[in-house]
């Protein structure tokens, strides 16, 4: 319990304690006033009716406010549930949004490895020809220069043999 409650309690059964040791006292008349009129009647059984009245009045007043703060709780628990629900729903959104964003900026990015495997591909194989070509070129270069020194080769012994020593 809380201490306020413990306090409220303690001091009602205080009070009743005080009214029971003090029941003569409570029960005896007393000439009372009501500004307008007089009327004889005992002063501690009014004031008990008066703080049993204040009491009964106050509980009533607290079961209500405790009443309306439940409804009142209820209520928001009831949006906090429904605007997060939306907050999900918005995630969910987001995150397929995202998705869909990366799947498409995947396909974009597999087409341009493609595209440049295939231009590199292309390169290559303009490379090989040409390296081809030019080899091809070397070989003819070279052939016709070992022709060349072979005729060179050839005359100069041919003259060899023919000339006298």
């Amino acid at each position: 319990m809380r201490l306020r409650t413990i306090f409220l309690i303690v001091l009602l059964a205080l009070v009743a304690l005080f009214a029971t040791v003090n029941w003569t006292a409570f029960t005896a008349p007393t000439t009372l006033s009501l500004i307008y009129t007089d009327f004889q009647a005992p002063l501690g059984m009014v004031m008990l009716g008066v703080v049993v009245m204040l009491t009964a009045f106050f509980l009533l007043y607290i079961l209500a406010l405790q009443t309306s703060v439940m409804l009142e709780s209820r209520r928001l628990t009831k949006q906090l549930d429904a605007q997060r629900e939306l907050a999900d729903q918005a995630e969910h959104s987001r995150f397929n949004d995202l998705r869909a964003y990366l799947k498409i900026e995947l396909e974009h990015l597999q087409r341009r490895q493609i595209e440049q495997q295939t231009l590199l591909a292309q390169r290559l194989d303009n490379l090989q020809r040409d390296l081809h070509l030019r080899v091809e070129q070397t070989e003819n270069a070279v052939a016709a220069q070992v022709g060349e020194l072979d005729d060179r080769l050839q005359r100069q012994g041919a003259r060899s043999i023919t000339e006298p020593l």
